[in-house]
């Protein structure tokens, strides 16, 4: 009876660790559900809570479907980043305003070069940039920069 009870614990204990550690190299943020419910049956049969394997299994399966019904969507905006939340004012997705960004090449008829983060943006601006300035962003319309030579808040 002991070994067997030894067994059982262990067994869950490395099968929840290796569903989380699998979730690392496959992820789609499900196995880390059953990952937690493995942890939990096991945790419940070392303390002696938990005893058969029928308890063992139901209690699996009832932690596993419940967490993942109850916390996947929670946890997916929480590791993936959601845009539910935002204020239709605050629709910089890109995280682009009030970047600097350093003029490539002169502006000619508002169109220009600009660098930011290291890649060669398109952009705009109503101002004569020249090269080797600097500006800031003020919008974007996909990949195309708007562009100031002011920073934007300072008055």
């Amino acid at each position: 009876m002991v070994t067997g009870y030894l067994e059982s614990y262990a067994f869950w204990l490395l099968l929840g660790l290796a569903l989380l550690l699998s979730e690392f190299f496959f992820p789609g943020l499900i196995a880390v559900f059953f990952g937690l419910g493995a942890l939990l049956v096991g945790g419940l049969t070392l303390i002696g809570l938990v005893d058969g394997l029928a308890w063992q299994l139901l209690l699996f399966s009832l932690f596993s479907l419940g967490t993942l019904w109850l916390l996947r969507r929670r946890f997916q905006r929480w590791l993936r980043g959601g845009e539910s939340g935002l204020a239709q004012a605050d629709a910089d997705d890109a995280g682009l305003l009030g970047m600097r960004v350093s003029v490539l090449v002169d502006f000619v008829d508002g169109v220009g070069d600009v660098q930011l983060n290291g890649a060669k943006w398109d952009a705009e601006s109503d101002e004569p940039l020249k090269q080797g300035e600097t500006a800031w962003v003020v919008s974007h319309s996909g990949i195309v920069l708007r562009v100031s030579a002011v920073r934007p808040g300072a008055n």
